[in-house]
């Protein structure tokens, strides 16, 4: 239903309260009060509406749904009360499912008696004789997808005003801007003809479009879901990103808020390719130094500590040490950078990534991560921030820096809207990019992603593992992480993988890596479930929710909908590809 037909369905809908309303006081079936024939103007003020979020292809994720809602005017109805309105006043109460008492009612000056997306649902449960003391008015709830992970993308809307995600960030978009006013002349006694003498519409908020592909957000979370549950763990994350206009087009989450912006994790592996292209964008290393790994290193030679490999690689040289993930190269590389550039020249080029700074996506709440100053560093943080430990990124953080391999060295911004220009800035020479990104490739080919492989698709990536901190102090608990991008010689997808706490099997390339692939093969296969929507042809809504199903019939303008059960739908009347949609039934059962 578009806008015009909205407000011609209000206008109607004053006209059937004026003329129940008005007709039974006439025909006597109800006490009216003298004061109402008198009065012949009568005003309404209509409420803006907030805009719609929409998916990639104009699907509505938010929209306003228009609510009856029924108030008792209880200083009113103390003016006129007597035996037979108690009577009727209980019945009132019994039919709106309200546990007061009269007492209750008569010491307040207005009762919410409920609200209905039916009108007829509201008007059967007023006794006839109430009538001149209930008002009914017309009044919006927000409505959004919460499945799949859309809800905490979306946000929400407390009072009136947007929190978090979409509708936080673009609240001042979506809100309503002024109310609209609508006067109404009665004329007759016997015979009652309502005017309209004065409409001014309301100003509505405007429609927000978002890159996210409903389609594609399903189908990855239904793997993330599974592979979480497969891995016994805490929760999940995929973000899938165009690798060159940075548009996300899935963000999923397990979790019940938006992690992905408003939680950091430590990246573990993930992070070195940044520390390696920094190093040789630097020229801090050549792109020909070795080290032999012996499985462990001290950072600092008069320390006891060290940091430990999983095992001992030999000689490796820089190409190999992002291949083998080799903590005791990255340490040399991290050493390299600190000697030449000094930790503030670290600290910087860490930033220039991205990390410790909000990477701009439109959503609310976005944090900044956690990358403290060198000011703050121990005299062994170079080497700790260089394997992704005491260093916190988003997950939005973390793609949008790797995304840098697959655009030739340049940091595109991440949006999550469809209409969004590309943003895009210069951080490492092509030559240093494209050595970072073969070395990506060899990680899926030969090294420690090789379980993200997929066969005939060139795929480049990095594997990460990082054991969780408790209270300052590292666990037996981890997060297992894969970033990659596809077809690597000319990137279209970059897609991040995060699960936290899998029990068993926890490594990145043992966990995180197998869900890469699965992914690639959804965006490739061409398989995902969509829903088709076409004007005036009944869609197939089998296996939605219902609250889906609502939001899609609401788009074609279908409200005249009846459902029975709970779960999802397993049937619908008119069947799939009906041209007459005038009435809708639909069955649910539980899943």
């Amino acid at each position: 239903m578009n806008g015009d037909d909205l407000w011609k369905a209000r206008v109607f809908f004053i006209f059937i309260i004026f003329t129940i309303f008005l007709g039974l006081a006439f025909i006597g079936l109800i006490t009216t009060p003298s004061s109402i024939l008198r009065r012949n103007v009568w005003s309404y003020f209509i409420p803006p509406t907030r805009g719609d979020i929409l998916d990639k292809s104009g699907r509505n994720c938010a929209t306003d749904l228009l609510f009856y809602v029924a108030y008792l005017d209880v200083n009113y109805l103390k003016k006129h009360l007597d035996p037979r309105l108690e009577t009727s006043l209980l019945d009132l109460l019994r039919n709106f499912n309200l546990h007061l008492k009269i007492d209750d009612v008569l010491n307040r000056k207005i009762v919410k008696l409920g609200e209905s997306e039916e009108r007829d649902d509201i008007l059967r449960k007023i006794p006839i004789d109430l009538f001149p003391y209930v008002n009914i008015s017309l009044e919006y709830r927000r409505s959004k997808i919460n499945e799949f992970g859309v809800g905490v993308i979306v946000g929400s809307v407390v009072n009136g005003k947007g929190k978090y995600g979409v509708e936080g960030y673009f609240d001042d978009i979506l809100r309503g801007k002024k109310r609209g006013k609508l006067k109404v002349k009665i004329y007759g006694t016997l015979k009652i003809q309502p005017e309209v003498v004065e409409y001014v519409p309301p100003v509505n908020g405007k429609d927000v479009r978002i890159a996210i592909d409903l389609d594609l957000q399903r189908a990855i979370y239904k793997e993330l879901l599974d592979h979480v549950r497969k891995h016994r763990a805490t929760c999940g994350h995929v973000i899938v990103m165009e690798s060159k206009t940075g548009k996300i087009r899935a963000m999923v989450t397990t979790s019940n808020w938006n992690d992905i912006v408003m939680g950091y994790i430590e990246p573990g592996s993930s992070i070195k390719p940044v520390v390696y292209s920094i190093a040789l964008e630097t020229e801090s290393v050549s792109p020909d130094m070795t080290h032999n790994c012996v499985g462990w290193i001290k950072p600092v030679e008069n320390l006891k500590y060290v940091i430990r490999d999983v095992e001992a690689h030999g000689l490796v040289n820089l190409e190999e040490g992002i291949v083998k993930s080799c903590n005791s190269m990255t340490v040399m590389v991290s050493r390299a950078i600190k000697d030449h550039i000094g930790e503030e020249g670290f600290y910087q080029w860490l930033r220039k990534f991205g990390f410790g700074r909000k990477t701009g996506i439109e959503l609310d709440g976005e944090i900044e991560g956690v990358l403290r100053e060198p000011s703050e560093w121990s005299v062994i943080d170079f080497a700790e921030i260089a394997i992704g430990q005491g260093i916190g990124v988003t997950p939005i953080q973390l793609i949008s820096a790797l995304n840098v391999f697959a655009n030739d060295g340049y940091y595109v911004k991440p949006t999550i809207l469809e209409d969004s220009k590309v943003e895009k800035r210069p951080v490492v020479s092509s030559k240093t990019a494209q050595f970072i990104k073969n070395a990506m490739k060899k990680v899926v080919e030969e090294g420690t992603g090789r379980m993200a492989r997929v066969q005939g698709i060139s795929i480049a990536g990095k594997t990460g593992t990082a054991q969780k901190a408790v209270e300052g102090k590292y666990t037996n608990h981890y997060h297992s992480i894969f970033v990659g991008f596809f077809p690597s010689d000319d990137p279209k997808y970059t897609i991040l993988v995060h699960i936290d706490d899998p029990k068993g099997e926890y490594l990145g390339g043992e966990v995180a890596a197998p869900l890469f692939s699965k992914i690639v093969r959804v965006l490739t296969s061409k398989k995902i479930y969509k829903i088709k929507i076409t004007k005036g042809v009944m869609p197939d809504l089998r296996g939605l929710s219902l609250k889906d199903a609502l939001l899609i019939l609401k788009s074609m303008g279908v409200a005249d909908v009846k459902y029975k059960g709970e779960g999802v739908i397993v049937d619908q009347s008119p069947p799939p590809g009906s041209f007459e949609i005038k009435e809708v039934e639909l069955t649910l059962q539980p899943k």
